[in-house]
């Protein structure tokens, strides 16, 4: 992918955004950020579930305020980083467009290291 962030303009576009109905896998290193919110958060085995349809707690303004922080499970989408890797249907990414090997790759190694993202 380019380094222009194609994604930017989607949140807020519609009911079904990433950071308005949010379920996010959160791997041991990134519990600490969702805590506090007890009734969305489950702790789980190597990690940690949060979700919720009142939209993301560090959602402000229609822009991440823990953006340089967020979980890698943010960080990656609309790629998904649970089983096997892939983008989410609904995305504007453009028609055709293919996880390099190296994307896979990396994400692969993400599994190895947090086996929360092993699972879909």
């Amino acid at each position: 992918m380019s380094n222009k962030n194609i994604c930017r303009d989607c949140i807020g576009r519609n009911d079904n955004d990433c950071c308005i109905d949010v379920y996010i896998i959160l791997n041991p290193d990134e519990i600490h950020l969702f805590k506090n919110y007890s009734e969305e958060f489950k702790q789980v085995k190597n990690g940690g579930i949060f979700y919720t349809t009142q939209g993301c707690p560090y959602l402000k303004n229609n822009q991440c305020s823990i953006h340089q922080q967020k979980p890698l499970y943010c960080k990656y989408y609309p790629i998904f980083i649970t089983g096997k890797p892939f983008i989410h249907d609904e995305c504007s990414i453009p028609k055709g467009y293919q996880l390099s090997k190296a994307i896979k790759n990396n994400i692969y190694e993400l599994q190895r290291t947090y086996p929360i993202y092993k699972k879909e």
